[in-house]
């Protein structure tokens, strides 16, 4: 499908009073496949989301995802079994966060610090499931990794509420290293209810954002840094706006915000469609970006149309992997709970 150009106006904030569309395809719950195929692709029977593009690990990650697609989709059964397996085999005991990492040969946890954008999909998660299955207490559940997260996490940086990736290694005397991608904006709303830092931080990532558009394509880096008072790209990581980062726009189009780097994102990927661009020098990738990273900055433009049609987003295919197909299925529900409520 050819897409017109994004107009270059902006909101700071989408709203249905404000955005006048007609929308078409408000039925994916009904649209069972795209459940189907990520359970029988990427989800094992013990409860267990395979990343399979990264040597068949697990994560905190890809439990919450697979969690947040079983209750959207209201698959109890598969829930409860993805939540079992999080709950027994990476939940701490010390402060009821996650390790970030399984992997398949000993020792399966090698590393037992967490992934605060893991810990904020499964406790999303377990809010939503809350609400439809409430007999089963996960809001309870929920609540304690919130509150774990918002005494250790939030942090004020540059006189913006940030967010720390995980408990320790990011946050130094000398500077500070943050990754844009871990703001949940979606789950920050529903999290705002217990506590208003979790506002706070929401705003605090988009001017944060604003900080931070670097190169030819105005993009920012996947891991940046705060040091001497000046924000920059994470030294300790490559300077490239990548994979990690395709799921910016995703967030804030789902947790209904707009911004500039939404518009830069689609017009960077409609263009030249590369995996990642390195924002000191613009040398791109020589490989294709993933379908996932098309589906959202479809869902980017889909965000500016007037008539707004599902059906320009793509399904997941056996040629995804575990990533690509996750983001393809979000924009679907991003779509859905943005202009279908």
């Amino acid at each position: 499908m050819k897409w017109l150009p994004i107009l270059a106006m902006t909101l700071p904030l989408l709203s249905h009073s404000s955005v006048q569309a007609k929308v078409h395809g408000c039925n994916i719950q009904d649209d069972q496949q795209l459940w189907s195929f990520y359970k029988t692709q990427f989800v094992l029977p013990e409860g267990r989301v395979v990343d399979n593009g990264n040597d068949s690990i697990s994560h905190s990650e890809s439990q919450g995802y697979g969690m947040l697609m079983a209750a959207y989709f209201s698959d109890h059964a598969t829930f409860k079994s993805l939540w079992h397996w999080t709950k027994q085999t990476l939940q701490r005991r010390e402060d009821g966060l996650f390790s970030w990492k399984w992997q398949p040969q000993p020792p399966h946890i090698p590393d037992p610090n967490n992934a605060s954008d893991g810990d904020i999909f499964i406790a999303w998660a377990l809010l939503k499931a809350d609400k439809l299955w409430p007999e089963q207490q996960y809001g309870k559940e929920a609540k304690k990794i919130i509150d774990a997260l918002s005494d250790s996490h939030i942090i004020q940086l540059d006189g913006e509420y940030a967010l720390l990736p995980a408990q320790y290694g990011f946050d130094k005397s000398y500077s500070t290293v943050i990754n844009p991608s871990y703001w949940v904006y979606p789950a920050f709303n529903d999290f705002a209810r217990f506590d208003d830092s979790w506002k706070q931080l929401s705003q605090g990532g988009i001017n944060i954002l604003n900080k931070n558009q670097f190169g030819s394509f105005k993009l920012p880096s996947d891991w940046l840094e705060y040091r001497n008072d000046t924000w920059q790209p994470a030294q300790q990581f490559p300077a490239q706006f990548s994979y990690a980062s395709y799921r910016i726009p995703l967030y804030l189009i789902w947790g209904g915000y707009n911004s500039v780097i939404n518009d830069h994102y689609q017009s960077w990927i409609s263009e030249y469609n590369r995996a990642w661009v390195n924002i000191s020098n613009n040398q791109m990738a020589n490989y294709a970006a993933p379908r996932g990273a098309n589906a959202v900055a479809t869902l980017v433009q889909l965000s500016q149309e007037k008539y707004k049609h599902r059906s320009a987003l793509p399904h997941p295919t056996k040629a995804d992997d575990y990533y690509s197909a996750s983001l393809i299925i979000f924009s679907h529900i991003a779509f859905h709970e943005r202009y279908c409520q």
